[in-house]
């Protein structure tokens, strides 16, 4: 079952590009599933030296038997169906590739999870965040350019990460966007985030000139600042957001520099990148834009999970319905 693991793991990186968060935890309730099998001593393989799981043995019994140990082992509904979405996407994939005739999680529903509200940021707590970031050097103003960015296009962080300066298009404020499945949409932005952009790009060579210069020191020779090449790969040349060093600003990154803010201006300790995104689609349907406009702009494939984006505006709905059909 590894290396079925494995290529499972492989189609989605190079082919649905998931990011790497759903990566790990889909191969974590998959290693958890064929630990469970083994310990239970099911489905397994027939005369084989070590024991060893036979696919075509798992069904539907087997997997409710599976999650009912998760059940009386406490674990949460949101956890129990994550690992069920996990089973089925990788059985789909199974009998995509013929590995098996059909799938034993196709029937099996995953538990209704309870709706929570989202943290997600005031139209006042991003202002004081913006104005929180202060100072005319490039980390300042590449922070200043991340955060703008963020609010203005509610792109998704791994999705800001991997920006290219092909993707930007400043003079239309406009962005290329690479979103799940590896499907492009563009994104639009305003005035602010164009301004923030074009003064971090000013100095962001001041970044892509540290790797020469720390090779220039420690090959003992002096800073040629006529040099092309930074030492860094083309295609990490070409990212738009770097770090101190002059490398690819990573996901992991963004997080940390957009928690770093939110501390120092004493928000909610849970806000994160992600509530850019939540705050970006509730602003613009409380300022009256179209539902399928957002759904466009976020890049979802459903307009369900755009509604789950903008629950929060629910009190602006009534009151433009209220204002719309006066009671008597």
């Amino acid at each position: 079952m590894d290396a079925y693991i494995e290529e499972f793991m492989a189609y989605l990186t190079h082919e649905r590009n998931f990011s790497d968060h759903t990566i790990r935890n889909y191969r974590s309730d998959l290693r958890q599933f064929q630990e469970f099998l083994l310990k239970m001593e099911t489905c397994l393989a027939p005369q084989a030296d070590k024991p060893q799981i036979d696919l075509q043995q798992i069904d539907r019994g087997t997997v409710q038997t599976f999650l009912g140990h998760l059940y009386s082992q406490k674990k949460k509904k949101r956890s129990i169906a994550r690992k069920i979405a996990a089973l089925k996407s990788f059985f789909k994939f199974l009998r995509k590739k013929n590995y098996i005739a059909g799938s034993p999680v196709q029937r099996i529903t995953a538990p209704k999870i309870p709706q929570h509200l989202p943290p997600f940021f005031q139209v006042e707590e991003i202002e004081r965040l913006l104005q929180g970031v202060t100072g005319a050097g490039v980390l300042a103003l590449r922070d200043l350019a991340i955060l703008e960015t963020l609010y203005a296009t509610g792109i998704r962080v791994e999705e800001l990460a991997q920006l290219r300066l092909a993707d930007l298009h400043l003079t239309e404020r406009r962005i290329k966007v690479r979103g799940k499945g590896k499907k492009e949409r563009i994104v639009i932005f305003g005035v602010p985030a164009a301004e923030a952009l074009e003064h971090y790009l000013a100095k962001r060579h001041e970044l892509l000139e540290q790797p020469r210069a720390k090779t220039a020191e420690v090959a003992g020779q002096s800073r040629d600042a006529g040099t092309p090449s930074s030492g860094l790969p083309p295609a990490d040349q070409e990212a738009v957001f770097l770090n101190y060093k002059g490398t690819p600003l990573t996901s992991r990154s963004v997080r940390y520099l957009v928690k770093k803010y939110v501390m120092r201006e004493q928000l909610d300790r849970n806000l994160s990148p992600h509530s850019f995104r939540h705050a970006f689609a509730s602003h613009l349907l409380n300022a009256g834009a179209d539902l399928r406009v957002i759904q466009e702009l976020l890049g979802h494939e459903s307009l369900s999970t755009t509604q789950r984006y903008t629950h929060i505006s629910i009190d602006k709905l009534m009151e433009v319905y209220h204002q719309s059909h006066p009671s008597e």
